[in-house]
């Protein structure tokens, strides 16, 4: 029967694959700024000569008030300008602004035509984005098998998010492709660039041996970089396993810790394993009020065994 693992961390990748956000520059001396304004001077001379590299930087410039007076019209010029010319990673770019509506209004369509010129050179980022849309079906056809084509060159070029989602579509079966073995060996490689997310998965098979022989002892300090990573799957599985015992010794006031720094992060499930430890007194003293605060901020994510322990709290009240 094949494994059956929530999507959750497919979800995760798309909310968090890179969005550019463009702030104004600050210089720590004069010569500093001096220096960059120099540069800008330069690719300036170099955009208007119909340089599509300098005109890519030049928007860049624009964005970010790097040197020059921040404008984000003036950076939407230069960008399509450099993005007309063939320059990839100004497509590339370009294709995020009408994804995100920075400069522009918000376009999925285009944004996907724009990916697919900078996917056409090969560009690693494009060839991912546009495998993941055609996995969701955002701005293209849903295809998955398009999508898994797509994400299979970008993770061979080295792109590390790619990498990620095509071992979770390996690991998932999508289009009835289902390897565990190849999911572990794709997670590996995306952790080794330290993607957070493939590193919990990495360890979440090595502590239980899918598609790899089973370690456990490894997988806790896989789990622990995770963490520091922000993955908040991986508080989570540290909590699981210092509270039933699993590669660690048991320790409940550490379960806690771990299940609290996952709520806080704004993992469901944490919410849910904290506000469970709050209410049984483990690994800290019963608090049922805050427990009860813990179960709410789960269910209203639709965590259904919340919902639950909250409707037997308030029958038994």
């Amino acid at each position: 029967m094949p494994l059956r693992i929530r999507k959750t961390a497919l979800l995760v990748t798309v909310a968090l694959m890179g969005t550019p956000c463009y702030a104004h520059e600050e210089y720590e001396d004069a010569e500093e700024a001096v220096m960059v304004a120099s540069l800008t001077t330069v690719n300036q001379e170099a955009a208007a000569a119909g340089d599509a590299a300098a005109q890519f930087q030049l928007a860049r410039c624009y964005f970010t008030g790097s040197g020059i007076a921040q404008s984000t019209a003036r950076g939407m010029e230069w960008l399509r300008k450099a993005a007309d010319q063939g320059y990839a990673e100004a497509q590339c770019q370009l294709a995020e602004c009408y994804l995100l509506g920075n400069g522009v209004s918000k376009n999925a369509d285009e944004a996907c035509r724009w990916w697919v010129k900078a996917a056409a050179q090969n560009h690693e980022e494009a060839m991912y984005r546009l495998g993941m849309a055609h996995l969701s079906g955002e701005g293209v056809s849903k295809s998955d098998t398009l999508g898994l084509a797509w994400l299979k060159r970008a993770a061979a070029a080295g792109n590390a998010n790619a990498q990620y989602s095509l071992g979770f579509c390996r690991l998932q079966g999508v289009n009835g492709v289902q390897n565990f073995a190849e999911a572990a060996v794709l997670f590996e490689k995306a952790a080794s660039c330290g993607h957070a997310e493939a590193t919990f998965w990495l360890a979440f098979c090595k502590l239980h041996g899918i598609g790899i022989e089973r370690k456990p002892q490894e997988a806790i300090p896989l789990l622990e970089q995770a963490a520091d990573g922000l993955s908040g799957s991986a508080t989570v599985q540290l909590g699981r396993c210092y509270e039933v015992g699993l590669a660690v010794e048991a320790d409940a006031d550490k379960a806690f810790d771990w299940y609290w720094t996952g709520a806080r992060m704004g993992s469901t499930e944490a919410c849910y394993r904290l506000g469970l430890m709050l209410l049984e007194g483990r690994g800290c003293s019963p608090n049922k009020e805050k427990a009860i605060k813990w179960f709410k901020e789960a269910a209203s994510n639709d965590h259904a065994r919340a919902q639950q322990k909250l409707q037997e709290i308030t029958q038994n009240s």
